[in-house]
């Protein structure tokens, strides 16, 4: 007996089909996009572990006093070693107390009497002429294993808080749509967790120190430039920034040696900015000087600071005599908030028959022969950017093969 009830019909229509094609299309991107983040948070704690336990670590360089070896702009994978480990030749990176570190080639490795462990290296960069100043006691050191050109920029960049909080963010809000409804509590709470952690690693990162070191070396003259140019480029007012100049010569020059300071032409409302410019005889640590401290410019506004110029475009402050390091600090102070402010510093030294100049955009003779500032970052904020990536990484990747299971129950239904 045949039944009067309707049979259903069985649609087969072109955009059905077209439209069953685009979802399955669209939860492939969204398996792929959350095995990738997965994938990065294993590759994250693997670095974190290897730094933590095995010592290695990345340098970068922004200057090139190691070229045609690694140029500027290059990044390295260093691991400490014990200083009995080393060898002439060997490329190492060597903590400097109260400076950044220095990258260069050992060219002299010598025991240290009295100490089995301990080392007395000489180095140079590739692109230098003659050795480092002063030789280096050392018990360990991080010798440059491998080296990329060009990548250097983007290592930095990545410890960039903006970038790295909109990563995370990134992250959480594509958990959160992937998986909404089916998955919203989970969801939510892993979003959640991944800004949490992220807070954390933005914490972490503004704390690093910023600074940056360079040499620039003429014949006689050497000058040491250090400076934060992050906070050069984005002043805020009442906050002070520091610009610091150590100026000595090579040899056994003889004579004095004379500094100057001024404003490069094109500087825009210098006259918002006003500078103190203070003199020590050893390097500075902070705002503190460990010698007898001169003042010779003092809580004057920019434009007037400098002026008259008494050599060349520069306004002659100090006097040295030869071999006599002196160390130079400009407290630069933004005294009221303008829509544009603009001005570059510039320091003269000049005896022994030249000029060196620098600066506090970078430029200057000699940047090139410049000392490569190296830095790496500290195990509790790989640690934390690691703890971030696999908490949201794995976990997702886990969900991913929930929510591919429920679509193929659904299918099989």
């Amino acid at each position: 007996m045949a039944s009067d009830r309707p049979r259903r019909a069985v649609e087969s229509s072109p955009s059905r089909a077209l439209s069953g094609g685009l979802a399955a299309v669209g939860r492939r991107i969204v398996d792929v996009l959350l095995w990738t983040l997965g994938a990065l948070g294993a590759a994250s704690i693997v670095a974190a572990l290897a730094a933590h336990l095995w010592g290695f670590s990345i340098i970068l360089f922004s200057t090139g006093s190691m070229a045609p070896t690694i140029p500027a702009g290059s990044a390295a994978l260093v691991r400490l070693v014990p200083a009995a480990d080393l060898a002439v030749g060997d490329v190492t990176t060597v903590e400097r107390p109260g400076q950044l570190p220095i990258t260069h080639r050992i060219t002299s490795l010598e025991p240290l009497p009295g100490s089995p462990s301990s080392r007395v290296i000489t180095m140079r960069g590739d692109a230098n002429a003659v050795d480092d100043p002063e030789p280096y006691v050392i018990n360990d050191a991080r010798i440059v294993l491998a080296s990329m050109p060009g990548v250097a920029t983007w290592f930095a960049n990545l410890r960039d808080p903006r970038l790295m909080g909109l990563m995370t963010l990134l992250a959480g809000a594509l958990v959160t749509w992937a998986f909404w409804p089916r998955q919203a509590r989970r969801a939510t709470i892993i979003a959640a967790a991944a800004v949490v952690a992220g807070s954390q690693v933005l914490g972490a990162t503004e704390a690093q120190a910023a600074e940056t070191e360079y040499q620039v070396v003429g014949q006689h003259l050497v000058l040491t430039i250090v400076s934060d140019e992050e906070k050069m480029s984005s002043m805020v007012p009442r906050e002070r920034v520091l610009w610091q100049i150590g100026v000595d010569t090579r040899g056994d020059e003889e004579g004095a040696v004379h500094i100057g300071l001024g404003v490069a032409a094109g500087s825009v409302a210098a006259d918002a900015l006003r500078v103190d410019v203070l003199a020590c005889p050893e390097r500075w640590q902070g705002e503190t000087c460990n010698g007898a401290a001169e003042s010779w410019v003092n809580d004057t506004p920019l434009d007037q600071a400098f002026l008259p110029a008494t050599h060349g475009d520069t306004r002659e402050l100090g006097v040295t005599p030869a071999g006599d390091p002196v160390w130079v600090q400009v407290r630069a102070t933004l005294a009221r908030q303008e829509e544009n402010v603009n001005a570059t510093l510039r320091v003269d030294a000049w005896g022994a028959g030249e000029v060196v100049s620098a600066e506090t955009d970078g430029g200057g003779k000699g940047h090139g022969n410049g000392l490569a500032y190296t830095g790496a970052d500290g195990i509790p904020q790989t640690l934390a950017l690691a703890g971030a990536a696999i908490g949201t990484g794995l976990v997702v990747a886990r969900l991913a093969g929930g929510r591919r299971r429920d679509a193929d129950r659904e299918v099989a239904q």
